[in-house]
């Protein structure tokens, strides 16, 4: 496999040439295939200097002349889209080299910048101690590029990208970086696994995982959640568990609506809004003692029972009704939230929009405005029927995301 050296060159004053010879023996040491000499119009012939004592052959030396030496913006993309170059050209990233002794400030780091984010080999420096040969100090790049990592990882997290996440963080060595790092790595791996979960329905699994978070670590601090918040996820599990539905169910997955909303993912979002629908539905009944998965159909009056009646199943005899049927009976026994349901009509025209969606029995896409539409339609249901529904979904919503992420 090919290698390179990329190297920053700059103008030598007072005289001082050393620099130039220090490089011609790196650039014997190393024997790259290729040296791409980063230069400015007044450098370049110090450049082509070291290429000719160096040995090198005319056709593998490369000159990337800047446009200015102090533009570290500029200096960054010119040796980025360089390193583009090569690998195209067959010099795999873990073969290329950067040697930083040399140029201004500026063209050092843009060099090492570039070469951590392209996760180029190494670095190279020359030292020079009075009285002493020339040392050339290398720095392998994988500890700068794990933490790169780690911060990509956070902030995958934060993004709700969460088996991203867990792929860039597991391939992190701990050993690459310091102790503190380390604990961060851990709670943010947990983290991820815990989010994953809670956003997937699995409470269980979210309280489990966050049992091993780091309470006092700041660089997670972020992602806490309260004790409240805590009791009431636990609480989610051991309704899910006994198959209760409850208000905080109802919340919740409106919240998870809402984060389908925030990723621009409009099916989802709505297909949850309707779902929460159907669960405020079911809770309501629940309360009446009336099952959505097996209607007592004695409860209803006998004017409306012939068309639940209809219902019932020839497999096994209970009657099942879905989220429309579910309104439609809480309006035949006379509660208001089915009158209130029947009578709400910008509901019922985003219903039908959903109805025509490529998610549910159509082939249309939805747009934001339809999700948006439907959640302030949905919402006032939901506050009427639950006491403090706002501050359920705050207190039920992931902490680094605004609480007003629901749609009013």
């Amino acid at each position: 496999m090919p290698s390179a050296l990329i190297c920053p060159v700059g103008t030598t004053p007072d005289g001082r040439r050393d620099i130039l010879t220090a490089l011609s023996d790196e650039i014997r040491t190393v024997r790259p295939d290729l040296v791409l000499f980063v230069v400015s119009e007044d450098s370049r012939a110090n450049a082509e200097a070291i290429a000719q004592e160096s040995g090198m052959a005319p056709d593998a030396c490369e000159y990337l002349t800047l446009a200015s030496p102090h533009d570290m913006n500029l200096i960054f993309r010119a040796i980025n889209d360089a390193l583009r170059d090569l690998r195209s050209r067959g010099f795999s990233s873990a073969e290329i080299a950067v040697n930083y002794t040399s140029g201004t400030k500026v063209m050092s780091a843009g060099a090492v910048v570039a070469a951590i984010f392209n996760q180029c080999r190494e670095a190279r420096y020359i030292y020079h101690e009075a009285g002493a040969e020339n040392r050339t100090v290398t720095t392998q790049l994988e500890a700068v590029s794990a933490f790169r990592d780690l911060l990509l990882g956070r902030r995958l997290v934060q993004e709700m990208r969460y088996q991203s996440a867990a792929d860039v963080l597991g391939r992190i060595d701990p050993s690459l970086l310091g102790s503190h790092d380390v604990t961060t790595l851990r709670a943010l791996r947990d983290l991820a696994v815990a989010y994953f979960n809670w956003d997937n329905f699995n409470y269980a699994a979210f309280v489990e995982t966050m049992a091993r978070v780091p309470h006092d670590h700041e660089a997670v601090a972020k992602f806490l959640v309260s004790n409240e918040t805590l009791a009431l996820v636990a609480r989610l599990a051991a309704d899910g568990a006994a198959s209760r539905i409850t208000p905080a169910a109802v919340a919740d997955m409106v919240n998870n609506a809402a984060r389908r909303l925030k990723e621009g993912k409009y099916d989802d979002a709505i297909a949850r809004v309707y779902r929460a629908l159907e669960m405020l539905a079911q809770w309501v009944l629940m309360e009446q003692g009336i099952d959505t998965d097996d209607v007592d159909t004695r409860r209803i009056p006998p004017r409306h029972r012939v068309g639940f009646e209809a219902m019932r199943s020839l497999e096994d005899g209970k009657v099942r009704i879905g989220m429309r049927k579910a309104y439609e009976l809480l309006a035949a026994i006379g509660h208001p939230l089915g009158e209130r349901f029947q009578v709400h009509g910008a509901l019922a025209q985003t219903l039908q929009r959903r109805r025509n969606s490529i998610l549910a029995h159509g082939i249309q896409p939805l747009e934001r405005s339809d999700c948006e539409q439907l959640f302030t339609a949905a919402r006032d249901l939901f506050v009427t029927s639950i006491s403090e529904f706002d501050l359920l979904c705050s207190r039920l919503q992931f902490p680094w995301l605004d609480a007003s992420c629901v749609p009013t």
